[in-house]
């Protein structure tokens, strides 16, 4: 009896270890030429959707708090950061892993989470902020800025970050140029030359409201949207100021072929700035301007009747227009979340997408042929996008 029970003990042994038993580790690999990041801003259940390019498949659907305000990618694109929005108290700040190796697409995951600061302001467009070899992020409303290695992201490191304090709680930009940097101030009204830790102020200029800054390299000026003027800087003394030529101001640029062309919401031009000429030149729309994008070979501009223009990047001049979508429902984007569509550029493909928070869908442009090719079905609300190539 004894002998049986030993057995029947040994045997229900023998059945938790085969059914714990090692498993072979398989390749988490997928097959792809690019990497597109769409932010589908639902108010009570964010999520970051990766598809992969061009099969158009979803990958992977990552979850973030709530109300995304930004979504961008570290220089290297490895890594995306997603800022939420300013209207609670816990304003987290997402580090996403692309899945981005050498030679490889792994499955994207979340890196980390972080609460340091509140009103974060972590880049323009797709692209995060830098400050020499490391990046910077903004807690506006805490008069901070965060300076860090790419490196300080990965999931197994910890994130060790330089602290600077700013002058007041404001809305800030860099612009790094030969002669220093520039950090502009929104509620102040002021640019300001500094040494490049941000430390020590050399010169100040008055710029209200400013928002929206460039450099050339050509000429080594740089240029700050002020409310009735853009301000014009030369190795850190004022050149000139160019009054706008429309009622309507420059709240950001994009960078064309020897010009740059300003913007803002619901502008009905574009306003062409030449670097050496020192001029502005307003370039009519025909409709009302919702979000804008350059891959420094062409200006895209998606309208909010659904149009998106296709513009040559020289003089802005209108080469084709598509219809993307049926006319836009009437938003108003504040810092609370992102609302807006967006655009990605993939310049080697010949290919824009424009999501379509309205219609849970991604277009997919070909910019060459003027037509849509297929729109993929992402879901929610998708608004900002970043596309990561190898």
């Amino acid at each position: 009896m004894r002998g049986r029970l030993v057995v029947a003990f040994l045997g229900w042994l023998a059945s938790l270890a085969l059914g714990h038993a090692a498993v072979p580790e398989r390749l988490e690999g997928f097959q792809a030429e690019a990497r597109l990041f769409v932010l589908d801003n639902r108010p009570e259940a964010s999520r970051v959707v990766a598809v992969d390019l061009p099969a158009g498949q979803v990958v992977a659907e990552v979850s973030v708090p709530p109300r995304g305000m930004s979504l961008v990618a570290t220089p290297s694109g490895r890594y995306l950061l997603v800022a939420r929005g300013r209207d609670t108290d816990r304003q987290w700040l997402t580090v996403v892993w692309t899945g981005k190796e050498e030679g490889r697409w792994s499955r994207p995951v979340v890196a980390k989470s972080l609460l340091l600061g509140r009103g974060w302001n972590i880049g323009h467009g797709a692209e995060a902020y830098t400050l020499g070899d490391k990046l910077l992020a903004f807690a506006e409303r805490d008069a901070v800025a965060f300076r860090f290695p790419e490196e300080s992201l990965a999931p197994e490191a910890p994130f060790q970050a330089e602290r600077i304090r700013l002058p007041n709680p404001d809305h800030y930009h860099v612009l790094e140029t030969p002669e220093g940097v520039y950090l502009t101030l929104l509620a102040r009204g002021q640019v300001m030359l500094m040494d490049r830790g941000l430390k020590e102020t050399r010169v100040s200029f008055p710029c209200p409201i400013e928002h929206g800054e460039v450099f050339h390299g050509g000429t080594g000026r740089s240029f700050f949207a002020c409310a009735k003027d853009v301000l014009a800087v030369e190795g850190g003394k004022e050149l000139r100021r160019l009054p706008y030529p429309v009622g309507e101001r420059i709240g950001a640029f994009l960078k064309g072929e020897g010009a740059f062309f300003g913007y803002s919401d619901s502008v009905q031009h574009l306003q062409r700035l030449d670097p050496v000429a020192l001029t502005l030149t307003p370039i009519p729309l025909g409709g009302v301007f919702l979000r804008g994008k350059s891959d420094g070979k062409r200006l895209y501009v998606l309208l909010t009747d659904g149009r998106l223009q296709v513009r040559e990047a020289r003089e802005g001049r209108l080469l084709r227009e598509i219809r993307v979508s049926r006319p836009f429902p009437e938003m108003d984007e504040d810092t609370g979340g992102a609302i807006y569509p967006d655009l990605a550029p993939w310049l080697e493909r010949g290919l824009v997408y424009a999501s379509l928070p309205h219609l849970g869908q991604v277009a997919e442009v070909d910019v060459e042929r003027g037509l849509v090719v297929r729109y993929l079905r992402v879901g929610g609300s998708p608004t900002r996008m970043v596309l990561v190539r190898p």
